[in-house]
């Protein structure tokens, strides 16, 4: 079995235990040093303290079985805010959200997709409106990544988007500051 695979199975019922959920788990090298990365998230937020209680827990469990031969990194975080989706369960929890997608192979010419994801359709493919408006789906095994992306604009955009007027044409009475002061 492979060694991610292996980390997988540990890790998940661990997590599960503390009510944590498991998003990703990477095996990477760094010169001759195995990392092992595990991205845990929760409602609210993975904190410090959270990651470093579950690596501990995790270390002896990977200890125990001998799944890592060698020594190696164990390397515990939250995912970020532009955090991986890895499955359509994300998908369809993040449905309304920024991403950014990129498929294996060119779809219409490109291979990388920035939009609102639209979540799922009815035969589980996975849907982005981009931009210029066009929707554009895709099968799950097609796409190589897809993210979450932080839009540093958009707390301004939503600021700038004028209030609906309350009272005065829509019937009951306009509300305006006393005399004198300042709008």
């Amino acid at each position: 079995m492979e060694v991610r695979e292996e980390v997988r199975q540990l890790a998940l019922p661990l997590a599960e235990e503390a009510g944590y959920e498991v998003i990703d788990i990477e095996l990477a090298f760094q010169s001759r040093q195995k990392i092992i990365r595990v991205l845990l998230d929760k409602p609210g937020g993975i904190t410090i303290g959270d990651c470093a209680t579950f690596s501990r827990r995790l270390a002896d469990c990977l200890d125990m079985n001998q799944t890592v031969t060698g020594s190696y990194q164990l390397e515990v975080s939250s995912p970020g805010i532009e955090r991986p989706l890895r499955t359509l369960e994300s998908v369809e929890r993040f449905a309304g959200k920024r991403v950014a997608l990129t498929t294996h192979e060119a779809q219409e010419g490109r291979r990388n997709f920035e939009g609102e994801l639209l979540g799922l359709d009815a035969t589980g493919r996975v849907g982005i409106r981009v931009e210029e408006g066009r929707e554009h789906w895709f099968e799950w095994a097609k796409v190589r990544s897809a993210h979450l992306v932080v839009d540093p604009w958009e707390g301004a955009r939503r600021a700038s988007r004028p209030e609906p007027r309350r009272g005065g044409a829509s019937g009951g009475p306009e509300l305006r500051p006393p005399r004198g002061e300042l709008r």
